[in-house]
């Protein structure tokens, strides 16, 4: 019985080498991670380029100019022509102002031989007998200067003042000299001695009235 049992084993364990060898190989493939490709780039290749600034070519530097000398003599330097102020003429002070027409024409006045004529600064002064009054008041005044010849020619002196609302003068001066002296001071006394003159008319609106008094005279 034992023997039996023994040589049963000694069979399966022969049976089970020879399945073994006889047995075809089998290839066991093990499954692993799929492959992906890689490919290895420079990081300053994905940089894009920044094209460079366009450089202007410089412009072309002029050319000095020659300058020669004239005639050995060095260069001639000719300076610009200065411009021409236009002059302001000034009225002269020896000069009355441009004006209108006398008010009063000149006409002899008194016994004297004097010509007097009267111009005032406002315009359209309506009140002619006020002006006859003032020139015959200054005629009245005026006397020839003693010893004073202009053989036969005239002279003219002009004297400007103004007359306040009663009658009172200011700013009495020679306006054109007659060029003898003697004959300026004899107007301007003429005008003095005669303040006050007679008030301004009612009418006139104005503060004051301005004087133009013109002397004419010759001797006999």
């Amino acid at each position: 019985m034992r023997s039996s049992i023994v040589g049963s084993g000694l069979v399966h364990g022969l049976l089970l080498v020879a399945l073994f060898y006889v047995r075809a190989p089998v290839a066991l493939v093990v499954p692993g991670p799929q492959t992906v490709q890689v490919a290895l780039l420079n990081p300053t290749d994905l940089i894009a380029p920044v094209a460079p600034p366009k450089v202007e070519p410089a412009p072309p530097e002029p050319k000095p100019v020659e300058v020669k000398p004239v005639e050995d003599t060095g260069v001639k330097l000719v300076p610009e022509p200065r411009k021409k102020k236009k002059k302001t003429e000034k009225p002269r002070e020896d000069q009355p102002p441009a004006q209108e027409m006398p008010t009063l024409p000149s006409a002899t006045v008194g016994s004297t031989g004097l010509r007097g004529d009267v111009s005032v600064d406002t315009q359209n002064f309506e009140f002619t007998y006020y002006l006859v009054v003032v020139r015959n008041r200054i005629a009245a005044n005026w006397t020839p200067p003693a010893g004073l010849a202009t053989n036969g020619r005239l002279v003219r002196a002009v004297v400007t003042f103004r007359i306040d609302r009663g009658g009172g003068l200011s700013a009495v001066r020679l306006e054109s000299t007659s060029a003898l002296e003697f004959f300026d001071r004899s107007a301007l006394r003429a005008v003095m001695i005669s303040d006050p003159l007679p008030p301004l008319p009612l009418g006139f609106a104005g503060g004051d009235l301005g004087v133009h008094f013109g002397f004419e005279w010759e001797s006999p």
